[in-house]
């Protein structure tokens, strides 16, 4: 968990947008994005009242710290890291950004793999990666459809990453608070911050789609 927290605070969300995207792409909050659910009795935004700020902000000096605890706890000097990304141009980049981030702690060294989707979904999928640029999108607007990924039974869950009360919470949110928004709302941000604070994926960036409408 220290190596995962490390691996995020190199990572400067809002130089990723600003100097390599360029397309009003957004810092990531969180895992769950901005406008994708909101309050039903304040009003306000899933993600701007759930935010772990620690698991996507920028600190080098506090990331060399956690890699060195963490490292330390896991007996290895070194650490070769491969890096698996789509071919287009968007994720090399991305990717490139993360290696520079990721090389600025002593003894880690990442190898980038960028390959057609395709061929990149099916090593994910198969569990058969060190760390990958990948995106998510529901297909309807509620923080459960981006949290349930992450349950450990899930098919898209190949990351390795499980967390017993994380599950309990979402089950709870569709079982038995189904009707209950209040207490429904409150699981999902819990479980939300269980996976932020145990940085169980690392955000980046919200995407953008630019669009030339005429008038």
């Amino acid at each position: 968990a220290d190596i995962r927290k490390a691996f995020s605070l190199t990572i400067d969300r809002k130089a990723l947008v600003n100097n390599v995207l360029k397309d009003g792409s957004k810092a990531a909050l969180g895992f769950i994005p901005v406008g994708l659910g909101t309050n039903a009795d304040t009003g306000k935004d899933f993600a701007k009242t759930t935010q772990v700020k620690s698991a996507v902000s920028y600190d080098l000096a506090k990331a060399k710290k956690l890699y060195a605890k963490g490292a330390k706890a896991a007996g290895i000097t070194s650490l070769n890291v491969n890096l698996l990304a789509d071919d287009t141009d968007n994720s090399k980049a991305v990717a490139e950004y993360i290696q520079g981030a990721l090389e600025k702690l002593s003894g880690v060294k990442v190898t980038i793999t960028a390959i057609p989707k395709a061929q990149r979904l099916q090593k994910q999928n198969s569990g058969n990666y060190d760390m990958v640029v990948t995106a998510w999108q529901s297909v309807f607007a509620d923080p459960y459809n981006f949290l349930d990924v992450w349950l450990s039974n899930a098919s898209y869950n190949n990351s390795g990453w499980k967390n017993a009360e994380f599950d309990k919470l979402l089950d709870e949110s569709e079982n038995k608070d189904g009707n209950n928004v209040a207490a429904r709302w409150s699981a999902l941000q819990k479980a939300e911050k269980i996976l932020m604070n145990d940085q169980g994926t690392i955000p980046l960036y919200q995407a953008n789609t630019l669009q030339l409408v005429k008038s």
